[in-house]
């Protein structure tokens, strides 16, 4: 009898697991204005100098030392084991199956491209370590928050990639590039 419970539980926790996480409703930026920058022009890079790092050096890393990455310690994965994932075990989303997009009880935020289609999920391990995922759950990349508020993004070997978000300042995150151009990608 306690071997079909075991079993029953462990299976049920496997079908929890593997379920596709549906898209939040609220999150969409093709049906809610609000959260679309191309509609709002306060969230738009392109519109807005203050969270343009092209016009605004204090939220640009190649800039700004104090949020780079290849300059301040504290924030490479490298150098500094506490925020490496894939150093420690609770932070890895390989080990940390509340972390991923399949689980049912997974909260978090949805990567969209420019023309508002989902391409991806990000879960906060806290405030300082977010997760990237493809649309199909697979873990693609983390990120790590500097003195700014902006976030740094590492490959899946530590690696800066040059790449970073920065707060819209209202409902969610721009992806830029190393020369801080907006990617056209935005967090919701």
């Amino acid at each position: 009898m306690g071997k079909i419970f075991t079993l029953f539980t462990v299976f049920q926790l496997f079908i929890f697991s593997v379920q596709a996480q549906f898209f939040d409703e609220k999150h969409n930026p093709a049906m809610d204005a609000n959260l679309n920058p191309m509609q709002n022009k306060a969230i738009n890079p392109e519109h807005n100098s203050r969270i343009n790092p092209e016009l605004n050096w204090n939220v640009n890393p190649m800039k700004n030392g104090l949020i780079n990455p290849e300059k301040v310690s504290a924030i490479n994965p490298k150098t500094n084991p506490s925020v490496n994932p894939l150093q420690n075990e609770q932070m890895n989303p390989m080990y940390s199956i509340y972390m991923s997009p399949k689980f049912e009880q997974w909260h978090g935020l949805y990567l969209f491209d420019r023309q508002n289609n989902l391409i991806g999920y990000l879960s906060k391990y806290s405030q300082e370590i977010m997760m990237q995922f493809d649309k199909q759950a697979g873990w693609t990349f983390f990120y790590i928050r500097t003195a700014k508020g902006t976030y740094n993004q590492f490959d899946l070997q530590g690696e800066w990639t040059g790449n970073f978000l920065v707060y819209d300042d209202m409902t969610g995150y721009n992806l830029f590039d190393r020369a801080g151009k907006w990617t056209g990608m935005h967090i919701k």
